[in-house]
């Protein structure tokens, strides 16, 4: 690492370390935590993340939602004043699509590399359940006629404004491009709910009264019930409801502080540098590609150095196509299942695949890791991170 520079976490204030990190079980949409909105499941998340005493006190809230309709404003400083964080919390928004909460993280990490001094809480959370509906024009007076009330999950979550396009339907052109089978995407699907269903969670969910595991997970596919079902973008299709992300609601939280800082928390990892990129929208599956390349090259190292992988699982077919172009190998790539078993609450997915990572890890003695997902509009971020055991 080269000290101050940008896209490293050391400057002169000494590394970013990780003193807490853990997420909620995720529901499945309209399921155990509809109704909960966004707002309230990133209290729940912080009230009980923040509830150990030896953490420092956190200073600064850095939060990714993705779909703030009806949550009010500034959703994130009303969720540390919820949870009990104090007045004196400074607290600010992060709206990236599936990179909210990711990119929340990076500026916590940008802000501590800088010399902020104090603990900083960065994550996101996302109530994909209860996402509203809009009526447009109704300001000016509906005097007459039929209105379209527009659904903001699709309109401002999953169809791209510059192309025009389902997020889905951009992954459909990639796949086609680089070779993915609909055989592949069913196999890697079936995978993702093998592994999840075997994983151990247990070091990094936060305990809910409504809901104890994810509820998406589903032990029992099998390849005849994903390869029954329709393909969504058109007959020769890749991407079916059973190899494409599960809708989902969840919040996940990081806390983040410099040693001096640190108070008796032990540390649990360091946040050792991120990158990001920008490709064409209709690329945008792709764009964890050049954002990982960079990753590496900044800091001297080659993809058999990392000992995990977390490559957020939008869709079955896209974490494939990336991970042929960087040579991921398998074994090391989502060892817990990905978002299409979990499922993949937007604002706060960037945050449960660090929060995940971390904790895989740690549960295999430590070493590097690096999260990385694709961003709506052909946005890519990546992240490396060094996990104590």
């Amino acid at each position: 690492m080269i000290p101050g520079r940008p896209g490293s976490s050391e400057g002169g204030a000494g590394p970013v370390l990780i003193l807490a990190a853990g997420r909620l079980p995720q529901g499945r949409y309209l399921g155990a935590l509809a109704g909960l909105g966004a707002v309230g499941l990133g209290v729940e998340a912080v009230a009980r993340l923040a509830q150990d005493p030896a953490l420092p006190e956190i200073r600064r809230v850095f939060w990714g939602m993705a779909r703030s309709h009806s949550q009010g404003m500034n959703p994130a400083r009303t969720i540390a004043l919820r949870a009990g964080l104090g007045q004196a919390c400074f607290a600010s928004t992060v709206n990236m699509a599936c990179g909210s909460s990711l990119q929340a993280l990076i500026h916590g990490a940008e802000a501590l590399a800088l010399g902020f001094e104090g603990a900083i809480l960065a994550g996101g959370s996302e109530a994909m359940s209860d996402t509203p509906h809009l009526l447009l024009g109704l300001r000016k007076g509906l005097r007459m006629g039929h209105r379209e009330v527009p659904d903001v999950m699709i309109q401002d979550g999953l169809r791209c404004p510059v192309t025009g396009l389902l997020m889905g339907e951009t992954v459909e052109r990639l796949a086609a491009r680089h070779g993915v089978s609909r055989a592949d995407a069913d196999a890697f699907a079936l995978a993702s709910h093998r592994k999840a269903a075997a994983a151990d969670f247990r070091r990094e969910l936060l305990p809910l009264p409504q809901l104890a595991a994810d509820e998406c997970v589903r032990p029992g596919d099998t390849l005849a019930a994903l390869a029954a079902l329709p393909p969504v973008f058109g007959p020769d299709g890749t991407i079916t409801a059973g190899n494409a992300s599960a809708l989902a609601d969840g919040a996940a939280a990081i806390l983040l502080a410099r040693e001096a800082f640190q108070g008796d928390a032990p540390v649990l990892g360091r946040i050792l540098g991120w990158e990001a990129a920008a490709v064409d929208p209709l690329d945008m599956g792709e764009a964890p590609v050049p954002a990982v390349q960079r990753l590496l090259a900044r800091h001297g190292l080659a993809v058999a150095d990392i000992n995990l992988w977390e490559l957020n699982e939008a869709f079955a077919a896209q974490v494939l196509l990336c991970a042929r172009q960087l040579c991921l190998p398998l074994e090391r790539l989502n060892p817990a299942g990905g978002a299409v078993a979990l499922g993949h609450p937007i604002g706060a997915s960037g945050a449960r695949i660090v929060v995940t990572l971390l904790h895989q890890l740690r549960l295999r003695g430590g070493g590097l890791g690096v999260a990385t997902l694709g961003i709506g509009g052909g946005l890519g971020l990546a992240l490396l991170l060094e996990a104590d055991p």
